[in-house]
């Protein structure tokens, strides 16, 4: 009898397991291109704020490392917008980017661009946070993101 009442307890936990595993909802390519991009932007603010601290402890080599990074980063922009209209729950994308992905790319060219302007030796004294993030970064969020 015990024998059997573990056989059936066994059973009854795998089936419950099983089934809540099943139950567990399937991630979207739409989804997955929404946690790629929301997580590389994450990045990116992270390592503009590592330029800037590099910046205030006068550290020139963390900066051209952060710098190197970020224009790095800003290679992978488009991989987070393959999928057209990936526009799942919580995404402030606008669908203007695939309307005009030709300038989303130039957009994102630009940010890799100006940030590849601050690897260079001396160009730390140049760096002003806002100022790089309202141009370099501003220039896509205000025709392709939607504002808090």
């Amino acid at each position: 009898m015990k024998t059997l009442s573990r056989s059936v307890l066994i059973t009854i936990a795998i089936a419950l397991t099983m089934s809540a595993a099943l139950a567990q909802k399937q991630v979207t390519p739409e989804e997955r291109a929404y946690k790629f991009r929301t997580s590389l932007f994450q990045t990116f603010a992270w390592k503009l704020g590592q330029m800037a601290g590099s910046k205030g402890s006068n550290n020139e080599a963390a900066f051209i490392k952060h710098a190197t990074d970020l224009a790095q980063l800003s290679s992978l922009i488009e991989e987070g917008f393959q999928i057209e209209n990936s526009l799942p729950e919580g995404s402030k994308a606008k669908p203007e980017i695939w309307q005009d992905y030709e300038k989303f790319q130039a957009r994102a060219q630009d940010l890799g661009d100006a940030a590849m302007g601050f690897t260079e030796s001396g160009a730390m004294a140049n760096f002003d946070p806002r100022e790089f993030g309202s141009k370099s970064c501003g220039g896509c969020h205000r025709d392709f993101k939607i504002k808090d």
